[in-house]
């Protein structure tokens, strides 16, 4: 039988320092058949030069720059990097982690052999090495879109490995500034929970003292922003793709609700507020009472309790 092909995909901005390490990751994979995409997101550095180089050597890879059809950032550069992929499975990669030698052939053969929609594997961090990053604590068998979206189960972008046809519909979102993963997965969980979880580390990822998300999480008001669009966002996309459950919804509510009592200067709907009388009727005071609070003296916690009984 024909080996399947495998597209990484991997966005890429500024990362011309780096990059030279995933790529030769990707050239040292045991599984030959596979194209790697790197799609960049409006690089300033030598990041083409870089790239242009890989490609004289093995057209395996290409290199595409993110079209203006595309927002910028790196859930952009994902999309169109599908679209322009052929692959049999799909493998979206960040362009400063590495994989290990035999990561797309223990994907390939897991899924194969199993038969299911996608994979999941593990990955640490190479250069922190007391940080344990995700526990994945969790079996295969517990991942469902309810305890995804509510609980402690997580992933990341390196770990999933999919079929094609099983993400044909679903594409990130590209306003989101944070929690991108947990959108699509929330999504895609939704449509399957055919899974396998490999038990291994098969990526190793790079930590970063200034990061995106650690600098997100130092400045409280944007990091509360950013998870106020993050929940809200992702309840109106999968409500429009399934009816689900009510306990996820009251979860997405609290989420939001939270967020804008963190950081009252959120921009809200009417639409939101809607929402929130129709899920949680009289009690929705509370949180009214709450963010009033908070406005004059800088607390809530005693009302959002009562709200959230």
């Amino acid at each position: 039988m024909n080996a399947p092909l495998v597209s990484i995909i991997i966005p890429t901005y500024d990362m011309a320092h780096l990059i030279t390490e995933t790529l030769d990751s990707v050239l040292a994979q045991t599984y030959a058949h596979w194209e790697c995409i790197v799609v960049d997101d409006g690089s300033s550095d030598s990041t083409e030069t870089i790239i242009q180089d890989y490609i004289a050597k093995d057209n395996r890879f290409q290199y595409h720059k993110r079209p203006d059809t595309h927002l910028s950032g790196g859930n952009g550069a994902r999309n169109y990097g599908y679209e322009v992929s052929r692959g049999e499975f799909i493998q979206w990669f960040d362009s400063d982690d590495i994989m290990i030698p035999e990561s797309i052939a223990i994907k390939v053969e897991t899924i194969l052999n199993t038969k299911v929609d996608f994979v999941i594997s593990k990955t640490k961090y190479f250069n922190r090495p007391n940080y344990k990053g995700y526990a994945y604590d969790y079996k295969a068998e517990d991942v469902t879109f309810l305890s995804f979206s509510t609980t402690y189960i997580d992933w990341i972008t390196d770990d999933i490995f999919l079929d094609r046809n099983i993400i044909k519909n679903l594409r990130f979102n590209e306003t989101l500034k944070a929690g991108q993963e947990y959108n699509f997965s929330c999504k895609l969980l939704l449509a399957t929970n055919n899974l396998v979880k490999i038990d291994q580390f098969l990526s190793l990822r790079r930590y970063h003292e200034s990061s995106i998300g650690t600098a997100r999480r130092s400045n409280k008001k944007y990091y509360w922003q950013t998870n106020y669009h993050l929940h809200w966002t992702t309840l109106n996309e999968v409500k429009r793709i399934k009816a689900v459950s009510p306990t996820y919804i009251k979860y997405a509510l609290y989420k939001c609700t939270k967020s804008i009592l963190e950081n009252p200067d959120i921009k809200t709907t009417l639409s939101f507020h809607k929402a929130l009388l129709n899920v949680f009727h009289f009690r929705v005071v509370y949180f009214y009472l709450g963010l009033l609070s908070k406005l004059c003296f800088n607390k809530y916690h005693f009302f959002y309790k009562n709200f959230k009984k």
